[in-house]
């Protein structure tokens, strides 16, 4: 929708988002809140889930540098993701103002990719040959 200028932002809700909306408008002003967040961003491609999927990758990969190096999984997820962000992987900003990764839910395809090469590269480095698991067997 065209506003004549560049500083304000116009939108228009179809039918059905208009009514919950509307509804969710109603709730706030009953509780007192009087403001609306709207989130606008470029689209990006959701990272794939489930078998030969970069998800399934990340977390195999993760795996077979725990089983190599002893570490707990999880934390070895979290270090290589922080480790990712220089690669461009996503993060927010906590209170410390520590770098905190995205979970993987929140990522794009590209974003992956990044965790995917960072993860190869950490292997590499502690010479820890992956092995990629077409059949499902590992």
């Amino acid at each position: 929708m065209k506003t004549n200028s560049r500083l304000y932002l116009a939108y228009e809700l179809s039918e059905i988002v208009r009514d919950y909306y509307w509804h969710l408008v109603q709730q706030h002003e009953e509780k007192g809140i009087h403001f609306e967040k709207l989130r606008i961003s470029q689209p990006f491609r959701p990272r794939t889930t489930g078998p030969h999927s970069q998800n399934h990758r990340i977390n195999g990969f993760i795996q077979q540098i725990c089983m190599s190096t002893g570490n707990d999984f999880d934390v070895m997820k979290y270090y290589l993701k922080k480790r990712a962000i220089s690669r461009g992987y996503p993060f927010k900003t906590a209170p410390d103002g520590e770098p905190v990764p995205y979970s993987e839910s929140e990522i794009s395809v590209e974003q992956a990719s990044a965790l995917i090469e960072e993860i190869q590269q950490f292997a590499a480095e502690n010479g820890i040959h992956l092995r990629e698991d077409p059949l499902g067997i590992l």
